[in-house]
């Protein structure tokens, strides 16, 4: 079973420290049954696509049915559906069909014409509710929509290649077109759908018998809006729009010459990132910050769904942050794009059954490690440096920053404390504030009741002084966990001070569960530990 925890304990009293609940501190309600059959979770699958497709707000287990999760979702139902039978299997058969095939839910009805470059295909008609703006029924004319679709994601292609990634794999004459990448336009914005990319290729890298056993790569094909209408789509122009959703949904399909199963985490958070590097001024995916770990610092970085609350549907999307502090500190760039990401996707690799193929979790680790760092370090850099976004990002007067999980007042010769459950990779923060200590002797003593620092614990103390200065100190804990530290706190020189509390966890034990939401479809061996920190003022 696994299970995230909703509230942190904030203990706030005038002669002495008691526990009393905060019910603004929220984790998703997800409760996980690993023991579940392959039928019954095939179906899960089966219905998560159909939520998807119906406008839903919540699918299996509470994951997000977003109309961008669409890719993960058709991907885990061609693993799943196997173990399918009769009427669902059918149906399943109908949701994995090509667009343009005339019984596929998407994009219904037949898609005649095509208009190719050296690399892509884009598919389309010029009749009915699928026909692009321009359309004008003559077939020697291309309506100009479709060729900008087809030069964007022709010049995206070629920009991935030059910043050292994988061409996606090539269905032979499928599709109507002669190995190339098929893209298949249409009115997808009614059912809620930016875009999407799956495969119909046909090897089964789960089954020993087939001969691309443990092959996780597969060829992919994506379908893409047939204008971005402003109604469907009110953000951003129709042509930003068709730009950032081409980018993301082709990454989709160069992650899958990697490996097509690999973490629905990094699938889309790495997408969602890739965005705004190839596409600076649109900011599209500012949109899902409020939704991510830098609002909710408190829910794993590698955490893929949703659940209750409602808010944190689409977290996997806000988590492309976690690879702009990253990419902002590592920097360096093949091409267009910081080269830390195509490193993580190689140590991914799992395609013909001869690269690494790391997880998700596992993968990053091993590149951090090889730029002289290590993932704990850098996960407490980027909670701490979150609670300061604006200065902490290149773009960060854009950003929110990530807000407390208790916010204390003390005054004289008073003790309060903040304590629960903090989950692997995430983090929650006490904020102190002096309250009428004007004498410069008054000081603010911290003490730290944490897990062993072998699962991960880990706290960081910042003082943020009135004019301006921040002094920044990470915790020196013994090895169960435990420390004190003494920091100033006049209400004259001091505005407030951080403790924030990290658990810094990257254990699983993986394969627990296809529904797992987390790295390796594991189960995290360090969640739900008890994190307590006791504020003290003293001189």
């Amino acid at each position: 079973m696994l299970t995230i925890p909703i509230a942190l304990a904030l203990g706030l009293t005038l002669a002495g420290p008691t526990a009393v609940a905060d019910d603004d501190f929220g984790g998703p309600g997800l409760t996980l049954d690993a023991t579940s059959s392959k039928a019954d979770a095939a179906a899960d699958t089966l219905d998560e696509v159909q939520a998807i497709l119906d406008g839903d707000a919540v699918g299996r287990g509470g994951r997000t049915t977003d109309g961008r999760s669409l890719t993960v979702a058709l991907r885990d139902l061609k693993r799943d559906m196997k173990y399918l039978k009769g009427e669902d299997n059918k149906q399943a058969q109908r949701f994995l069909m090509r667009p343009g095939e005339g019984g596929d839910p998407y994009i219904p009805g037949a898609l005649p014409w095509s208009t190719c470059g050296p690399q892509i295909c884009v598919h389309y008609t010029e009749s009915g509710a699928n026909a692009p703006d321009g359309s004008d029924g003559v077939q020697g004319t291309i309506p100009q929509y479709v060729t900008d679709v087809l030069n964007t994601i022709e010049q995206i292609n070629t920009d991935y290649i030059a910043a050292g990634y994988r061409t996606p794999e090539r269905d032979g004459a499928l599709g109507g077109s002669n190995n190339k990448v098929d893209i298949y336009l249409g009115d997808i914005g009614p059912q809620g759908l930016y875009g999407f990319c799956t495969s119909d290729d046909p090897h089964d890298p789960f089954d020993e018998s087939d001969p691309g056993y443990q092959d996780f790569s597969f060829w992919a094909y994506c379908a893409l809006d047939n204008d971005y209408d402003s109604s469907e789509f009110p953000t951003n122009t129709p042509f930003e729009n068709m730009q950032v959703t081409a980018a993301h949904e082709f990454f989709h399909a160069v992650q899958y010459a990697y490996d097509a199963y690999e973490d629905g985490w990094i699938i889309e958070s790495t997408a969602t990132w890739v965005e705004d590097e190839m596409f600076d001024d649109v900011n599209d995916n500012r949109n899902y910050l409020g939704t991510g770990p830098l609002a909710f610092p408190n829910v794993p970085i590698d955490y893929y769904g949703s659940g209750d609350p409602e808010e944190l549907s689409g977290f996997h999307y806000g988590t492309w942050i976690w690879w702009r502090y990253l990419t902002e500190k590592f920097p360096a760039k093949t091409g267009k794009l910081p080269k830390l990401v195509l490193d993580v996707w190689k140590r991914l690799d799992a395609a013909n059954g001869a690269g690494p193929d790391r997880y998700s979790t596992q993968g990053l680790a091993d590149v951090l490690k090889n730029r002289g760092t290590n993932i704990s370090a850098e996960i407490i850099k980027f909670q701490v440096g979150n609670r300061r976004a604006k200065s902490f990002y290149d773009e960060g007067n854009a950003y929110t920053p990530a807000p407390a999980a208790a916010i204390i007042g003390l005054a004289a010769n008073r003790a309060a404390y903040a304590e629960g459950p903090i989950n692997h990779m995430a983090s929650a923060t006490a904020r102190f504030n002096p309250k009428n200590l004007s004498q410069k002797a008054w000081k603010l003593r911290l003490t730290f009741d944490l897990p062993p620092k072998a699962r991960g614990a880990a706290a960081v103390v910042v003082v943020y002084r009135k004019n301006g200065k921040i002094d920044q100190t990470t915790v020196k804990l013994d090895k169960k966990g435990n420390a004190t530290k003494t920091v100033p706190f006049s209400s004259k020189t001091v505005k407030g001070v951080d403790a924030v509390l990290v658990n810094t966890s990257t254990r699983f034990t993986c394969w627990a569960s296809n529904e797992s939401p987390y790295s390796c479809f594991g189960n995290p061996k360090d969640d739900g530990l008890k994190y307590k920190v006791t504020g003290r003022t003293v001189k």
